[in-house]
């Protein structure tokens, strides 16, 4: 259940265990004909670039049912699963849903804010931006024009400054044709934490701090978001900023699905798993990515929700649904920071990549950028390696 990073992994790689064995089959089910390449997002919402590749293109030579619809429950004692209404048996389900935006029931923020999880989000914020390029133009009234021109950032994690350094990039350019200029686009940065990226070593944050800043970001720590209206935003320090626009990147959660068809859930809604990222109670349920609340046997933390953790768990979620029909030994998760890398708009990016023998490289700039992109193909490589078919997407 779910094509994004992890499931669409696992259900290529089932697909290739598996395959010879006409008694086995395989269903994947989304809700969106297509998978969506979430850490680009902001790009999408900013410059309109592609983001999603039909799940029919890469599943094309592979035995895979894929079935568009929404999962609205699950019979765990009967092992089915309804989707629209059309029940579906199974032996093995393997929990990839992904998540969607916490609000944190504060005042206004769901009915007015601008979420940024799916491609329908970005395409929405895409349109907004240009839109309200648009309005200030006409707008003779320089307080109503600095509202119009002012986009907040709720949230300092890695989705919100990205799309902040995207955004201040696309200040440049919001004026062509509409008369605006450079330096009437104001971005803000709302963090909760003392500090933006709270779980990316410090010296890193404060380069990236200052090359924001040096796009024109404004970057407010130890504040949170009390309200939100249509026309204002209210912080906890209680100061008020005029703004039609507040993007919000400050939170996810798991829907309550799993919770609701009996499975154990812990944090965020998030379902509790054993080494093998298997429900303990219910052996034959696989959880990955955000619906897996997968702990690090060498922190004891809980695994964070990144792409690159789904697809690892996606890999090894397969090789041992694999191994226990197979008779086989299934394999302790065991999480592998590669890296990371954070985009700082169209040019550059900033982090680190692992290396053999504990070491690690670090860059900066145009360098960053390449490695970026790099990495982000790599991906669609490994769906091409895993599927056999080795078109463009």
């Amino acid at each position: 259940m779910g094509a994004g990073y992890g499931g669409i992994t696992a259900a290529l790689r089932l697909a290739r265990l598996f395959r010879g064995r006409p008694d086995c089959h395989l269903h994947l089910i989304d809700r969106n004909p297509y998978h969506t390449l979430k850490t680009q997002l902001h790009e999408a919402a900013v410059r309109q670039t592609e983001v999603s590749i039909p799940i029919h293109d890469i599943i094309r030579h592979r035995p895979i049912l894929f079935q568009a619809g929404t999962v609205s429950s699950i019979d765990l004692a009967n092992r089915l699963v309804s989707v629209d209404g059309v029940s579906l048996t199974f032996d093995f389900l393997v929990f990839a849903l992904g998540s969607q935006t916490n609000f944190y029931n504060i005042p206004g923020l769901e009915a007015y804010s601008l979420p940024l999880q799916t491609v329908d989000d970005a395409e929405t914020i895409y349109q907004h931006i240009n839109e309200l390029c648009r309005l200030a133009s006409l707008e003779a009234n320089p307080a109503t024009r600095r509202d119009l021109l002012r986009f907040i950032i709720g949230g300092g994690g890695l989705s919100g400054v990205e799309f902040a350094a995207e955004l201040a990039e696309r200040a440049l350019t919001c004026g062509k044709g509409h008369n605006v200029e450079h330096g009437d686009v104001e971005v803000i940065i709302i963090e909760g934490a003392a500090r933006i990226l709270p779980n990316m070593e410090e010296g890193f944050v404060r380069r990236i701090e200052k090359k924001l800043q040096e796009k024109g970001v404004t970057i407010l720590t130890d504040t949170k978001i009390a309200s939100l209206t249509a026309e204002a935003v209210t912080l906890s320090t209680g100061e008020q900023l005029g703004s039609r626009s507040l993007v919000w990147t400050g939170g996810i959660m798991v829907s309550s699905l799993a919770a609701d068809s009996g499975l154990k859930t812990g944090a965020m809604g998030r379902i509790l798993v054993d080494e093998f990222l298997k429900s303990p109670d219910h052996p034959f349920v696989y959880a990955i990515g955000d619906n897996a609340l997968a702990i690090n046997p060498e922190t004891g933390a809980p695994v964070p929700t990144a792409a690159q953790f789904a697809l690892q768990q996606g890999r090894l979620v397969a090789d041992n649904i694999h191994a226990v029909v197979t008779g086989g030994t299934p394999k302790a998760y065991q999480p592998k920071v590669l890296g990371e890398i954070v985009s700082l708009g169209r040019h550059l990016a900033i982090g680190w990549l692992a290396l053999p023998l504990l070491k690690k490289i670090t860059f900066f700039g145009f360098l960053g950028r390449l490695l970026k992109s790099a990495s982000q193909e790599k991906h669609l490589l490994l769906l091409r390696k895993e599927s056999r078919n080795w078109i463009r997407y």
